[in-house]
């Protein structure tokens, strides 16, 4: 994609902001007056005479020390949502019996030595790996000279609590709102404004290739200093610097539009790049509005496409298959984008009880903006029949006339999030699983690591691809797809090229269509030598194997057919308790569907409603 800021960022009307002079924010749908939030206040009272949950150094270390993540992720989260709903609900109370816990919570976030949680920390002074950080000073000796997602994410929580929370914590004392502006000018508008170069790679500066980091980061960062930072030069620059880095992540998004990261991360990816422009807007009062550009349309419009029936979603990559956007977010995109599908499409999505509800997050000004979005006055527009190409990102989703519907892709093995899964294909009966991406489990030291791709989930084989030659597919962007062709809802791929030379591939054609009710994936191939195959697909219920060539899937209600020379077997895949709680099951059934000796020869395997 071309620069889209380019040039004009540098032609802006600035505004100040002072906590004095609330015209801009009312302007844009922020009166502090008009808050009111009656699930916060519901929240609230459930933390009344609870403690704030600790967060011992011996946590910290526990990442280090065993890979676990979700122990001090998840009193590091309770803190943040506790203290910006604590926020809220005296803002819609206005009694004073929520303040002392909410400056309890403050204090409490204050008083970390850091925000970087420790799967994301980065040492540079040779520290042993289970050793906290050396997070005391600005030089270059500190552990964190850089910004992480969630110390982003914590700076702009702040940021609300401080302009919004002037009446409520000024009478008690003003140190806690002048710590939280010292605490941003070191953690977050330090390192934003003059540390390049030093770990923070999603800025960019080293020509690094950017994902969701980057406009997730920016848009918190610039929230805070929308509402935080009054020195006029460094707010420009801060919108300069801005401008720079959101252009180096648009560079290598696919032009249209598709997230490679999968449906899991746009919310952070193309929707956090949807918030940084809008939070520009406000911030040069709609003089840099850039919501008419058609790529911006088609960014925004992707998590509408992926989504296959009701609340399913087409998760490719680190995604869950419940994947979506929120339609007060969708209604707004539309808005603003003169989208009717997204407007439509949130229209139906919508519900008028929760619409303006507060929903914490990590993204806390598209939580504010939430607040007071318009509901939806178009009419709803339910998902249609529909096919749908994304050609930079090689994927395919058909909706079927009778419920089915598919999702199949090309692309790389070097994808932001990836999978080793070129040539996957997904397939729904309306909302039901009938052959399935098992997602990704609970994050883990090895998650992003050297050891991403022993981990099965990342595997190919756990995805529905076959094994050629005991060889499975490999990761790096030299392992990818040939599209042949895509029309009349079928994808044509040549998948040699995703597997390494010792499969002893001459050529390997994969063809998957969706036809009303009959899914079909034609398999064509050749091999250099007689060789062995080995199909994996993957289902959430056990398969009955009526019959040779036959597989029944009852709860799908669909009866899928294989190429009767193969053996069919099974084996279980047990899951963790994410992947358990997102199947509603203690376990998947692999499906392996193996012969032996085959030089060349075509596959093919369908599947019908019954």
């Amino acid at each position: 994609m071309p620069a889209l800021f380019d040039e004009i960022i540098k032609d802006y009307k600035i505004h100040t902001l002072r906590i004095e002079d609330l015209k801009l924010m009312s302007d844009v749908g922020f009166d502090v007056a008009k808050i009111s939030c009656p699930n916060a206040v519901a929240y609230s009272e459930k933390l009344l005479n609870k403690p704030v949950p600790q967060l011992p150094a011996t946590l910290y270390m526990k990442y280090y020390r065993d890979g676990n993540r979700s122990e001090y992720e998840k009193p590091y989260f309770e803190r943040r949502d506790a203290a910006i709903l604590l926020l809220l609900a005296e803002l819609t109370e206005k009694q004073g019996r929520f303040t002392d816990l909410l400056i309890d919570y403050i204090w409490a976030i204050l008083e970390e030595s850091t925000w970087v949680i420790p799967a994301h920390i980065r040492q540079n002074h040779g520290n042993a790996p289970n050793c906290l950080p050396d997070a005391f000073n600005l030089t270059e000796e500190d552990d964190v000279r850089y910004v992480d997602l969630f110390s982003a994410q914590t700076g702009a929580l702040l940021a609300w609590i401080w302009y919004l929370g002037g009446e409520i914590l000024d009478p008690v004392t003003p140190v806690i709102r002048a710590r939280i502006l010292s605490m941003l000018k070191n953690r977050i508008f330090h390192v934003y404004y003059e540390v390049k170069g030093e770990g923070n790679g999603w800025m960019g500066d080293r020509g690094e290739t950017l994902n969701n980091w980057t406009p997730w980061i920016v848009s918190n960062v610039l929230n805070a200093v929308m509402l935080c930072e009054t020195d006029i030069e460094k707010r420009i620059y801060a919108l300069e610097r801005s401008s720079v880095i959101l252009d180096r992540f648009t560079k290598d998004y696919p032009e249209d539009g598709g997230c490679d990261e999968g449906p899991g991360y746009w919310g952070v990816a193309g929707a956090s790049y949807f918030d940084c422009l809008e939070i520009i807007s406000d911030m040069t009062g709609g003089e840099v509005a850039l919501f008419d550009v058609p790529f911006v349309k088609r960014l925004c419009e992707y998590i509408v496409d992926f989504n296959l029936c009701g609340s399913v979603y087409a998760n490719f990559a680190d995604a869950s298959h419940f994947s979506g956007g929120c339609p007060t977010l969708l209604s707004r995109m539309g808005r603003l984008c003169k989208s009717d599908k997204l407007c439509g499409y949130a229209a139906f999505k919508a519900n008028k009880l929760s619409f303006n509800s507060w929903s914490s997050s990590s993204t806390p000004y598209r939580s504010f903006k939430n607040l007071f979005e318009p509901y939806p006055a178009c009419q709803p527009i339910p998902l249609k029949p529909e096919t749908i190409f994304y050609p930079n990102l090689e994927v395919l989703i058909v909706r079927s006339e009778s419920g089915l519907s598919l999702a199949a892709k090309g692309g790389h093995n070097a994808e932001s999030h990836n999978h080793n899964d070129i040539g996957n294909f997904i397939l729904f009966n309306r909302e039901t699983p009938v052959f399935i991406d098992a997602g990704v489990e609970q994050y883990c030291k090895d998650t992003f690591s050297s050891k991403r791709y022993t981990l099965w989930t990342m595997r190919s084989l756990y995805h529905n691809l076959p094994e050629i030659n005991g060889c499975e597919q490999l990761n790096g962007k030299q392992y990818h797809a040939n599209i042949i062709s895509c029309e009349n809802g079928k994808l044509v791929l040549e998948l040699k090229n995703a597997y390494p030379e010792e499969a002893g591939i001459n050529s390997y054609i994969r063809s998957v269509s969706l036809n009303d009710n009959c899914f079909a994936c034609t398999d064509n191939i050749s091999l250099n030598e007689p060789g062995k195959i080995a199909f994996s697909i993957i289902c959430v219920e056990e398969p009955e194997n009526t019959a040779s060539g036959k597989i029944r899937l009852n709860n799908a209600g669909v009866l899928a057919e294989y190429d009767e020379a193969l053996s069919y077997s099974t084996d279980k895949i047990k899951l963790e308790s994410k992947l358990r709680n997102e199947w509603q099951t203690e376990s998947l059934t692999r499906i392996r569907l193996t012969e032996e000796n085959i030089i060349s020869k075509e596959y093919a395997l369908t599947a019908k409603i019954i």
